[in-house]
């Protein structure tokens, strides 16, 4: 397309002092985080997550972080989803936060697993109502061959638990991410842009610099 070649941006960020950063990169995460949400951007918490099929083929979508613990990071969804059978048969995930009103990046690599169900249930009883009815209409990532049968299905579930109070779906709960590298890019002048990985050696996290 006519242009696109012409399309970039000069970063202005400054370099990272690799001293002055977190031990644990959890904790370094949380600081870039609040970061980004004093800086107004919009859902700070979506980030691409990426899985593999059982063919070997990379399937990436946006999902919205919902709690850091100190081993790792939360998301939620269907455990009938293409992401929930990709990670059943290959735990291996990379998941990536992108700010560029921060002129930010952070990639994180590791397993993800399912945490426990009471976890699950505590988060689902925190959402709003719709959220929760929208959770047992959706057959995610099934073929939809009329957008009205997810209307009726939304309106049989709202019919069906009015007045109630909503059950988790046993289909439905949370994944924890457990990383085993994280990296920390800020983007600099001239595309001198500075990277900082932390890797697990020993169950010890190091810290590396790597060329833009």
């Amino acid at each position: 397309m006519k242009g696109i070649q012409n399309l970039r941006v000069d970063y202005s960020g400054h370099l990272i002092k690799i001293d002055k950063m977190k031990n644990n990169p959890i904790e370094e995460f949380k600081l870039w985080f609040e970061d980004a949400k004093n800086n107004n951007i919009v859902e700070p918490n979506a980030m691409i997550f990426s899985t593999l099929s059982n063919k070997g083929l990379i399937n990436s979508r946006t999902v919205l972080l919902k709690n850091i613990k100190d081993d790792g990071f939360i998301f939620f969804t269907n455990y009938e989803s293409k992401k929930a059978i990709d990670i059943k048969k290959n735990s291996i995930v990379s998941s990536v936060f992108l700010w560029k009103k921060t002129e930010r990046q952070i990639i994180i690599k590791g397993n993800s697993v399912k945490i426990s169900r009471d976890e699950s249930t505590k988060y689902f009883h925190s959402r709003p109502e719709k959220s929760k009815i929208a959770a047992w209409a959706s057959k995610q990532s099934c073929e939809l061959d009329n957008a009205n049968k997810l209307k009726e299905r939304f309106k049989y579930y709202e019919k069906k638990f009015k007045g109630k109070k909503i059950p988790i779906p046993n289909f439905w709960g949370g994944y924890i991410i457990i990383p085993n590298s994280m990296e920390f890019w800020q983007g600099r002048p001239s595309r001198m842009h500075d990277r900082i990985i932390y890797k697990k050696r020993k169950n010890k996290w190091i810290k590396i610099r790597l060329y833009p």
